[in-house]
């Protein structure tokens, strides 16, 4: 399926929005849910065209019920005030990980974990549609159904369409423990038997596996990682990582799982991080101590090879510092790694935040240390967040202005691919309240956006904030495309039409060109110019841009009639044609179609594009 911001523009349809809901004010931010009671351990995903689903733990019954909402690129709600209740089963008091994400489709997948068939544990996956329907039914799809303790499930769409789910499970007494598992295809029928599968058992008795992650590989398979021991506090928390197929079989070292970290134990309650490489490898980060604490990562190729040394490389060598907490972002054009952490003294009284990129081949480029985002001091920062953001990276984190205190704001900065701050700190809240659980979202666009637990009210309520490309909080940026002029009937339909891909940002430089609804497997040029006209007659169809114009060169429409091109707005194929922020251009497709009437040449309607910096 070809995403294009056409379809963008149906989907955006669903919603009729009367004002804006993206506050520009750090004092005010958005509600997302603003109810009685608790609502907790907050999860946000980008759906594509802007838009954001935001999940929940909601006390407002009393029990903790799962809510979900969708938001629309200028933060409208688009499901019930204050959310959607996806289920109101019966919860354990305390709360547990779980798992929410936006798949191919703009659909919420969530999985989570409840006492609805007894007092233990089970495991449940829901899909809920961007319209608020339940596509998996009302009560979900149950995955596990045992006496046994099932914890903190996850959750990665597979490259198939189907959906995996993973989780940790302890024996009811003693015993060893295992990693369980089960696939789901996208009307939520399991496939991998009627019961959950183990992936991964404990090597020696009762050790109990844990902390599991998932992310999608190649060919339907996926990748897992979990924490080999977790049953007391002196256990072995190594790192283990296993690529399976998408029927569950192990397929690195002959079965055995990788041994990422076996020289050392990770904390107590520290998640590493597993990182899909898109290429079907991944990345691994965590943190560690031996004298001081110390943030590694990790690289694993698709076919289990580690890239950077065994047991991790470190990410700074700064002397006399803890570096803890890391978040790591991936950069897939160039395959390096950037990591935001915390910096702290030896004493842990006076912290700072501290920024580093990996290469590809495992280089630290920012210096043996990293760059200092913010000076070890008793402004104490933490909750490191981090995003892509073109060449560099966007970070979030917290700032308390008191040393051990819990009324907290959130900053954010943005960096150049060389760790310089083009702008910030940015305050994203300044309201004085405990915060917890922040979640940072960005998609092809370039507006970020956070949400998090905030006590500004009661116990709890969930609120959000976006951030543009320039820093500016806010309303959507008018910069975009829209289409003009006219397209004439061809030899395949009613004629063809331009939409684009990416966004009209030059920071992110991801603008692409793309046409539908051509001849199949036919020449096609697209090309454009700073003069939009009302169509004239050209070949058999209009040209809508004014002389001189800029080709691009020639690409070819595939067996759907489909073309793109991306443009590099930093290279222009001639000078004339440099795009600049707060220029407006017009982009059109010419393309052959000999079967035609009126010529052997047509062309699609007009795309006029606005950028912005």
């Amino acid at each position: 399926m070809h995403s294009i911001h056409i379809a963008a523009v149906l989907l955006a349809g669903i919603s009729t929005p009367a004002l804006a809901q993206w506050t520009s004010s750090s004092a005010a931010n958005t509600p997302v849910s603003v109810q009685p009671g608790d609502q907790a351990v907050t999860k946000a995903a980008a759906a594509g065209a802007g838009r954001t689903w935001v999940g929940w733990f909601d006390q407002r019954s009393g029990n903790y019920d799962v809510y979900v909402q969708l938001l629309d690129a200028d933060g409208t709600p688009l499901l019930a005030p204050n959310g959607l209740a996806v289920s109101s089963h019966p919860q354990n008091s305390s709360l547990i990980g779980w798992d929410l994400m936006a798949d191919s489709s703009g659909h919420c997948v969530l999985v989570f974990t409840d006492i609805r068939a007894g007092g233990d544990l089970d495991v449940y996956a829901y899909r809920i549609s961007s319209s608020g329907q339940f596509l998996w039914g009302a009560n979900g799809v149950t995955l596990s159904n045992n006496v046994d303790y099932d914890a903190n499930p996850v959750a990665a769409e597979l490259s198939d369409g189907t959906f995996v789910f993973v989780w940790s499970q302890g024996p009811n007494g003693t015993g060893t423990g295992s990693v369980r598992a089960q696939r789901l295809d996208a009307g939520g029928a399991p496939l991998l038997g009627a019961n959950d599968i183990a992936l991964a058992t404990a090597t020696t008795t009762n050790e109990k596996p844990s902390f599991c992650e998932v992310v999608g590989s190649d060919n339907g398979s996926f990748i897992v990682q979990w924490l080999r021991n977790t049953a007391s506090f002196t256990s072995l928390r190594h790192i283990r990582v296993q690529k399976y197929d998408s029927n569950g079989v192990a397929q690195w070292n002959s079965g055995a799982p990788l041994n990422v970290l076996d020289a050392a134990s990770v904390p107590i309650a520290h998640q590493p991080t597993l990182i899909s490489d898109g290429s079907g490898g991944a990345v691994v980060g965590w943190h560690r101590s031996a004298t001081l604490f110390d943030c590694y990562v990790q690289k694993l190729s698709a076919s289990g090879a580690e890239l950077f040394p065994h047991n991790g490389l470190v990410v700074s060598l700064e002397a006399n510092r803890h570096k803890l907490d890391p978040a790591f972002a991936y950069l897939r054009a160039s395959g390096d790694i950037v990591v935001a952490f915390d910096r702290r003294e030896a004493s842990q009284g006076q912290r700072g935040v501290g920024a580093q990129r990996i290469s590809a081949a495992g280089t630290r480029l920012w210096g043996a240390d990293g760059v200092e985002l913010e000076p070890i001091d008793l402004v104490t920062e933490g909750f490191e967040r981090i995003v892509p953001f073109g060449d560099g990276a966007l970070v979030t984190y917290f700032q308390y202005p008191t040393f051990g205190g819990q009324n907290s704001n959130v900053l954010a900065r943005r960096l150049d691919g060389n760790g310089a701050t083009l702008w910030g700190p940015v305050a994203l809240s300044t309201v004085a309240s405990p915060k917890d659980k922040p979640q940072l979202v960005i998609d092809e666009r370039g507006t970020a956006r956070m949400a998090w637990d905030d006590e500004r009210n009661d116990s709890g309520d969930v609120f959000a904030q976006n951030v543009h490309v320039d820093g500016a909080l806010g309303p959507i940026l008018t910069c975009t495309a829209t289409n003009y002029c006219t397209a004439a009937p061809n030899s395949v339909g009613p004629g063809a039409t331009m939409g684009w891909t990416g966004s009209t940002s030059l920071a992110l430089n991801n603008f692409g060109l793309a046409a539908s609804g051509c001849p199949a497997n036919k020449n096609a040029l697209f090309f454009y110019g700073s003069t939009a006209i009302a169509g004239v007659p050209f070949s058999a169809g209009f040209k809508c841009i004014g002389n001189p114009v800029i080709r691009l060169s020639l690409s070819t429409t595939d067996a759907l009639g489909f073309v793109a091109q991306a443009l590099d707005l930093l290279n222009p194929p001639t000078p004339f044609g440099q795009i600049n922020a707060g220029s407006t251009w017009n982009f059109q497709l010419w393309y052959r179609d000999p079967a035609g009437t009126g010529g052997a040449t047509n062309t699609t309607d007009g795309l006029s594009a606005s950028f912005c910096p």
